[in-house]
């Protein structure tokens, strides 16, 4: 049987009438869902997106997690996460998708990765705005809307400098709205952690992989996980291996027991008891669920 794909939106995906580049999308919500139906079912990204809802209401469901849609909500999502949105019809707002070749011409020294908005274990995918943030976000997208569609002098050069107003000015936002700021040499030691797990997951399970390749001793990385993230490592190890079992359970069609070999279980039916203990579902009643 041909493995189900689930399917993985690139740029040239959307049709660009208003701008020779590449690498930038930016559009209304309503026109944007109305002219591209393909949207409104699960798939993932290669670039990143912001949305800014002002607007309507519905859940925007990331990676098996609903978040409300309603005015004032602004999202962030990076390559590689799964969405769908169900939505009121007078839903409406921003998006923009852009690549990171986009952005990078302009600020060659700040990595996006480096930003607080794209970081899935330390900061959920969305920000409730107050009407005032609300309002002086939606004035920049506005700003960006309206170069987009438009023939300015140095068009890209404006888009991207108000790109980074945005990324800023909801950094800001994203970190106003999260527990005390943690120093910027624990954000560093997160923003590492983060990257070793999404690259190494499934060959490394355990907290001393991961203290070795950050040259800490497993106490001192403990420390870091419960102090910054309130959770042992071990902990987020064990939620990504889920998180990916659900994407393979539900977006493809492989058995059971190739999902635990893709995820490098070599017992299958351990692979079963540890994903009903953190789901309380077996995996064929979890794939069920979603059918």
């Amino acid at each position: 049987m041909k493995e189900k794909s689930l399917p993985i939106l690139q740029l040239d995906d959307f049709e660009r009438t208003h701008t020779h580049h590449p690498d930038v999308y930016v559009q209304l919500f309503a026109e944007h869902v109305a002219q591209y139906q393909f949207v409104r079912t699960p798939h993932r990204h290669d670039f990143y997106m912001l949305v800014l809802f002002t607007k309507g209401q519905g859940t925007h469901t990331i990676d098996f997690v609903d978040y409300p849609i309603q005015p004032g909500n602004a999202f962030f999502m990076s390559p590689a996460q799964v969405h769908n949105w169900t939505f009121s019809e007078d839903t409406d707002g921003y998006l923009i998708f852009f690549n990171p070749a986009f952005y990078l011409v302009d600020y060659p020294a700040r990595k996006l990765s480096d930003l607080p908005l794209f970081h899935a274990l330390a900061t959920p995918p969305v920000v409730q705005l107050t009407d005032l943030e609300s309002a002086d976000i939606g004035g920049v997208f506005t700003l960006v809307h309206r170069e987009y569609t438009g023939s300015g002098y140095h068009r890209d050069d404006v888009i991207r400098s108000y790109l980074n107003v945005l990324l800023v000015k909801l950094s800001g936002f994203c970190l106003a709205s999260q527990p005390p700021q943690r120093s910027s040499h624990v954000q560093s030691q997160i923003r590492q952690l983060e990257r070793l797990v999404e690259k190494n997951f499934v060959a490394h399970k355990t907290v001393r992989d991961y203290a070795d390749m950050m040259a800490l001793s497993e106490k001192q990385l403990y420390s870091i996980c419960q102090t910054a993230l309130g959770k042992p490592l071990q902990k987020i190890i064990q939620e990504r291996l889920v998180l990916e079992a659900k994407r393979l359970l539900v977006h493809t069609d492989l058995s059971v027991a190739q999902v635990a070999d893709r995820l490098n279980f070599l017992d299958h039916s351990y692979f079963n008891r540890f994903f009903r203990k953190e789901t309380g579902k077996t995996p064929d009643q979890f794939r069920r669920s979603y059918q």
